[in-house]
């Protein structure tokens, strides 16, 4: 791990030289051609647009929308063009990254993850947005939405596409098992997980395993901490222990039913959910779309349930963020086209359109989003539950593949049935060594 540590940093150590040599007006052949054409053009008085380019992590019916949402920009003035590719995901979106540093060819723009705009922002991938854009659009934000986009205290992108955690719920097999309310806690979720088993053995209250993005919220939720925000671990602490014993206890009860596969899409990990064997599955908010497509069921969108912490999340998906070797000139088009990105008409047109949270607060009050949340509760069950969002934990912004790492730690719990405290403490001295390596180069992220 240490090995593959070093070598994304020495990628990301040439990205820097990039920024450094970019700013001596001595960067790469590409970078150099856009700096001389839009150079020219201001000095000609050439109404030459200023084209910037702009990588996305979206896919899909996000994709599409924001290809519309970008051609009315471009349509809607003549001093800039906005040219996007989107690369397919995050992880292709991190590896183009990690390359383009690499070979000094980094875009203008990024709509990259949640996790990665303070690690970008360390390495100095991007450009502080401190004071770019006006108080009123800042203060619009949802503010749980902006408390992982800050590195030392700066701003370094704006929300665009948002998630959050919560479980999905089969109402109609809650009420065949005699259930009249959904869980609000995690005692209510034994308990009816217990009551789910009366339909038969072959109905299961929910599934024995959950994510990293997952885990972070119910830790919250379980008033544990997985880690410190200045970097200690805390993955052995008794909470976490106990969290991780009641999983592993329902497991091996039969309450809860091992998924058909640990990744993948909707329909490949929540096969029983769909058949209506299973009564809950927890899910980020983004896969509501697919249910409303794929459910024949009463269902409904539900808090994750509170424990000793009260009701917790946090809050993933993508923002736009600027790259730190533009030009001045490119930096002014590049906000240009965020301003359009954040008005008021774009973000609702973008919630309406793929269910991604709505990333501005003055957006309910809009006629049509007040009318659709009254006809669609699943959805102000979402933004009702953004005033319970947490920062995300350190390990989660420092540990390098931290998604992958962290679910082989519970399936070793809950699936395979190894001594929680054990297999906890080998992941805290683990991440603990890592992050403490971190610290030593400077490279930790606060």
């Amino acid at each position: 791990m240490k090995k593959k540590l070093f070598v994304v940093m020495a990628i990301f150590a040439a990205a820097m030289m990039l920024v450094a040599c970019s700013k001596s007006g001595t960067s790469s052949d590409a970078a150099t051609t856009v700096t001389a054409t839009t150079t020219a053009a201001t000095a000609t008085g050439s109404s030459e647009p200023v084209t910037v380019e702009l990588w996305s992590s979206l896919s899909g019916t996000k994709a599409s929308v924001f290809d519309k949402q970008v051609a009315a920009f471009n349509e809607s003035q003549s001093d800039v063009v906005v040219n996007v590719i989107h690369q397919g995901g995050y992880t292709i979106l991190r590896q183009k990254v990690a390359a383009a540093a690499n070979a000094h060819n980094l875009p203008d723009m990024l709509i990259c993850d949640y996790i990665d705009v303070p690690y970008y922002a360390q390495l100095g991938l991007l450009s502080s947005l401190e004071g770019l854009l006006s108080e009123d659009l800042i203060s619009d934000y949802y503010p749980s939405m902006l408390i992982d986009l800050k590195y030392d205290g700066e701003l370094y992108a704006i929300p665009y596409n948002r998630s959050t955690q919560g479980f999905y719920v089969n109402n109609d097999l809650l009420r065949e098992a005699g259930i009249d309310r959904v869980a609000a806690t995690w005692d209510e979720f034994l308990e009816d997980a217990k009551k789910i088993k009366s339909l038969g053995d072959d109905y299961y209250y929910g599934y024995s395993f959950f994510n990293q993005f997952i885990f972070d919220a119910i830790a919250y939720s379980w008033g544990a901490e997985i880690s410190t925000q200045d970097g200690e671990v805390l993955l052995d602490s008794p909470e976490i222990v106990d969290l991780m014993t009641y999983f592993q206890q329902m497991n091996n009860e039969g309450l809860l039913l091992m998924p058909p596969a640990l990744v993948g899409g909707f329909e490949e990990l929540n096969g029983a959910f769909l058949d209506g064997h299973v009564a809950t599955v927890f899910q980020t908010s983004s896969f509501a779309p697919t249910a409303e497509s794929l459910l024949d069921c009463d269902w409904s969108f539900e808090f994750i349930p509170a424990g000793k912490g009260g009701n917790a999340i946090t809050i993933g998906g993508g923002n736009l963020a600027i790259t730190s070797g533009v030009t001045e000139e490119e930096k002014q088009a590049c906000l240009k086209f965020f301003e359009f990105m954040s008005s008021p008409d774009i973000v609702k047109e973008f919630f309406m359109e793929t269910k991604n949270l709505p990333v501005r607060m003055s957006v309910l009050d809009e006629p049509d989003v007040q009318e659709y949340l009254a006809a669609n509760p699943a959805y102000q069950k979402m933004l009702d539950q953004l005033e319970f969002g947490r920062p995300v934990p350190s390990v989660t912004k420092n540990i390098l593949d931290v998604f992958n790492r962290e679910n082989d730690m519970m399936s070793r719990i809950i699936l395979n049935n190894e001594d929680a405290k054990t297999v906890l403490e080998e992941y805290t001295a683990l991440f603990q060594s890592e992050i403490d390596e971190a610290k030593s180069f400077g490279e930790f992220i606060y």
